[in-house]
C-alpha cells in the first residue's frame, strides 16, 4: 500500500485513471447525506482503477439515485487515462478507498467496503485483472522506454 495520503474533493474527482472493473450501479441501504439542502445519495458503484504510475485504487462513487449513474458502456471508453469529472453525474460524490499494489488487495478493499454499506458481494474475475493490469503496466513501461530514447 501507498503511504501517500489519498486524493479527496475536487483533486479525487480530477484524478485520471484507466478503469478496469466497475461494478453494477447498487441501492444504498440508507441514503449517504450531503451537503444541506441537497438531496441525499442513494446508489452506489465501485471499482478498480490504475494511473500512470501502476498503483491501482479501489474506489466508490455515491450517486443520486440507480438511473443517474453512467451506464457500463460508459467504462470501456475510459480505458485509457480519463477523469472521474467525465464520466460521473456532476452531484455524485466521490470516495478513494485505497492506493494498492495489486489487484488482490484492490478488490478486497473494494469488496469489504461495498458489503458494509449496501449487504452485497462482489465477484470480478480477478484473473482478467491480473492480465490487464500487467499489460497496462508494460504499456507503461514500453511508453517510458520510447520517450528516453527519444531523448537521448
Amino acid at each position: 500500500m501507498s503511504n501517500r495520503p489519498l486524493p479527496t474533493g475536487e483533486a479525487a474527482f480530477e484524478l485520471e485513471l484507466a478503469h478496469l472493473f466497475v461494478t453494477l450501479p447498487m441501492r444504498l441501504d440508507r441514503p449517504r447525506r450531503t451537503e444541506l439542502g441537497a438531496r441525499p445519495l442513494t446508489a452506489v458503484l465501485g471499482g478498480v482503477s490504475i494511473d500512470k504510475h501502476g498503483w491501482l485504487y479501489a474506489w466508490v462513487a455515491y450517486v443520486p439515485n440507480v438511473a443517474s449513474a453512467p451506464a457500463l458502456s460508459v467504462w470501456p471508453t475510459a480505458q485509457s487515462a480519463t477523469p472521474f469529472d467525465a464520466v460521473l453525474p456532476a452531484a455524485s460524490d466521490l470516495e478513494l478507498l485505497a492506493r494498492v499494489d495489486t489487484a488482490d488487495r484492490a478488490v478486497a478493499r473494494l469488496s469489504h467496503h461495498l458489503s458494509a454499506i449496501v449487504q452485497a458481494r462482489i465477484n470480478p474475475d480477478v484473473d482478467y485483472l491480473h492480465r490487464a493490469v500487467m499489460a497496462y503496466r508494460a504499456d507503461l513501461r514500453a511508453r517510458r522506454d520510447r520517450e528516453s530514447a527519444f531523448e537521448q
